[in-house]
């Protein structure tokens, strides 16, 4: 881990900052190169980590690389989390400060039972340099003296410590899938509300990084406190898989196993939005977030799973809000359950081109294995796993007659967390398309 602040800051100032697209040329994006935290994963507690295997870091290495150079050569600059953080914290204390007191309020000694262990986590945590806490906070701290030494403090904690509980500070194996946490719109930072526990210190990582950072905080970016705008009683939860701006003010979002009705139209109700369409997507595993089984490939065309297109009902959401006196529901109108009928009315685009493997059954499979799941790097120019039948799948579909070039990363170490490379990247800057 580097923390090469001069360098970030000759990217923003170079390419500036900002999404306009889900399709433009990608300039800049965020993306996470995993470490220790996926050897905490084990049989015992790959449920709740939300993996469903556990994967050789040497081989998630070598294909995470083998993805970020891909992008290096094709014109992307890759800033990584690890770097962004430390760089944060070692310029802002109030970064420090916020962080810590953050990972304390979630951690097992938050209860009122264990204030005096919250206190000497607390005071445990602000002896770390920047490079230690960024590694802490990431990895995890496991529940032992080899992790927390030999220090009064650390005693304290061990004591304190019930032992069904494995960590002082849980380990975020998911940062790896650096979509989910928080989307740029234009020059508006959405960070989100997740909805599995093992995510929950996710979004306060990039909520430090995006207030505190030397150059992210002065680049014109804004954070938009999305999810205090209305009155409902259920709590709101949006992952950014299931959301895709395609420019021009109209958000795309799934309706899913991880963003929720209420997330959908709190954000509705922002008003930031010119037209908010949501998908309503079973909510399954296989499904989590809406880019597992819809995601842009170029202005006028998408990969679509085939299995779903005619089941999936497909509703506008109307803010009705037109004062600050009112404080109404946002309306859902429906166009019914046919995918592709539905978003080519509702985007005025007949033509709206989705693709899919050739066949149901090869659907199906390649859906599995996250191959419906691209980024664009430029215009019909994606990436996604490799391994695709070469007859019948859906990179044959897209790369045919020369529609799309597809660069393919080896799915060897990323996929056994359930998600594909769109999934791994979260763009910066974007230009329109």
């Amino acid at each position: 881990m580097k923390a090469s602040g001069s360098r970030t800051k000759n990217i923003i100032t170079e390419y500036g900052v900002g999404v306009e697209s889900e399709c433009g040329k990608l300039d800049i994006v965020l993306m996470h190169r995993p470490g220790r935290e996926l050897l905490r994963l084990n049989k015992d507690n790959l449920h709740d980590l939300l993996y469903d295997a556990v994967p050789n870091i040497n081989e998630t290495h070598q294909s995470h690389d083998f993805f970020s150079q891909y992008l290096r050569d094709h014109g992307t600059q890759v800033l990584y989390l690890t770097d962004l953080l430390c760089e944060t914290l070692t310029f802002s204390d109030k970064a420090r400060d916020t962080l810590i007191n953050g990972i304390v309020a979630h951690s097992y000694f938050s209860d009122s039972n264990h204030q005096e262990a919250a206190m000497v986590l607390q005071q445990w945590l602000l002896e770390r340099t920047p490079e230690q806490l960024t590694e802490d906070v990431i990895a995890g701290v496991s529940c032992t003296q080899d992790e927390l030494g030999t220090s009064e403090h650390a005693q304290t904690l061990l004591k304190a410590n019930d032992p069904t509980n494995q960590f002082v500070i849980p380990p975020l194996p998911n940062l790896l899938f650096m979509r989910d946490g928080f989307s740029i719109i234009e020059k508006n930072v959405f960070i989100w509300e997740m909805a599995k526990p093992a995510r929950r210190n996710e979004p306060l990582l990039l909520r430090v990084i995006f207030q505190y950072h030397p150059y992210l905080s002065t680049s014109g970016l804004k954070i938009v406190e999305w999810e205090k705008i209305t009155d409902n009683d259920e709590f709101p939860t949006i992952e950014g898989g299931d959301v895709a701006y395609l420019g021009q003010g109209i958000l795309l979002i799934g309706c899913s196993e991880r963003t929720n009705r209420t997330g959908i139209e709190e954000l509705a109700c922002t008003g930031l939005f010119r037209q908010v369409i949501a998908v309503i997507i079973p909510p399954r595993r296989t499904y989590m977030h809406l880019d597992t089984i819809l995601s842009s490939v170029g202005k006028h065309a998408f990969t679509l799973h085939g299995l779903l297109a005619e089941t999936m009902e497909v509703f506008t959401v109307e803010n009705q809000n037109m004062n600050d006196k009112t404080l109404l529901k946002p309306k859902w109108v429906s166009y019914g359950c046919n995918v592709r009928q539905a978003l080519r009315k509702i985007l005025d685009d007949p033509k709206l081109t989705f693709y899919d493997a050739e066949d149901e059954e090869t659907s199906i499979h390649e859906q599995q294995q996250c191959r419906h799941n691209v980024v664009v790097i430029d215009d019909h120019h994606i990436m996604t796993y490799g391994g695709s039948d070469p007859e019948k799948g859906i990179v044959t579909q897209m790369a045919r007659n020369g529609a799309c070039q597809v660069g393919q990363v080896p799915p060897q170490g990323l996929s056994e967390g359930g998600g594909g490379v769109h999934c791994m990247t979260n763009a910066i800057r974007r230009r329109a398309k």
